[in-house]
């Protein structure tokens, strides 16, 4: 039984935080406590789109607490529950009605850093050919010269690995896509690797990293694994993957 509940907005999406406060205000109905400090929080509330929740998930997997996401934007794939039915939804978790989908994640390690994603990572330059040396456990695959190289979990392959070509993968599979965006050449294609696999990217001239859609830095090496945590989405209806591909006419 969840005792408080931790809000996320996006404060492009409830500028006023009229809706933020209309949630507020239902769980303190339910004597539900809403802490300042989202972190102390028994389950997050994320309002917002897809992206307000990968940035939600980044310290939330980490911390094992569940989150639940409300769609005030366009296009939800994470935040599946519109905001006409954001508090029903809210009560249904409050009285068990829910279940709990453990989506698997990335880390990247590059220098002295790690950081972890739940859709992807991009590794690349701003629209310039470069050379990237590609190994998956030690072994050299290839030498792909392209705008950038991808890696992508499954719960990422419906968002900019589609848009390059990739492969849709089940959400909760264990197995990620390693997916060349604008290669040079019609032989380089998307590649599903085990979930357990450890990738390599290596290139001479800089590149950025780019961590579910925010550029983090710039490297010239970076290992990428699976992660050894999980986000934990709570679910209140049971609506079929396929079902959802159909409504986003992605099938």
């Amino acid at each position: 039984m969840f005792k408080s509940a931790g809000i996320i907005v996006n404060a492009d999406k409830d500028p006023s935080y009229k809706y933020a406060c209309e949630v507020k205000a239902f769980l303190r109905e339910r004597e539900i406590e809403v802490p300042n400090n989202v972190d102390t929080a028994d389950f997050l509330i994320v309002l917002g789109g897809d992206g307000t929740m990968l940035r939600a998930a980044q310290k939330a997997a980490k911390l094992d607490t569940p989150m639940i996401g409300i769609n005030l934007g366009t296009l939800g794939f994470l935040t599946d529950v519109e905001k006409e039915h954001g508090l029903t939804a809210i009560d249904k978790v409050l009285d068990g009605e829910y279940s709990a989908e453990k989506r698997m994640m990335l880390t990247a390690e590059f220098g002295s850093r790690i950081c972890s994603a739940l859709n992807e990572f991009y590794v690349g330059g701003n629209g310039k050919l470069r050379t990237f040396s590609v190994y998956v456990n030690d072994e050299h695959i290839d030498d792909i010269r392209a705008d950038g190289i991808l890696v992508a979990t499954p719960t990422g392959s419906t968002a900019l690995n589609l848009s390059a070509g990739g492969p849709i993968l089940i959400p909760g599979g264990q197995m990620m896509v390693l997916t060349p965006v604008c290669p040079h050449s019609l032989s380089a294609r998307p590649l599903v690797l085990d979930a357990a696999d450890i990738v390599t990217i290596k290139v001479l001239a800089a590149v950025h990293i780019v961590v579910d859609g925010e550029i983090l830095g710039r490297l010239n090496e970076v290992k990428i694994q699976r992660a050894d945590f999980f986000a934990t989405i709570l679910k209140t209806e049971s609506v079929n993957f396929y079902d959802i591909l159909r409504k986003k006419k992605i099938l």
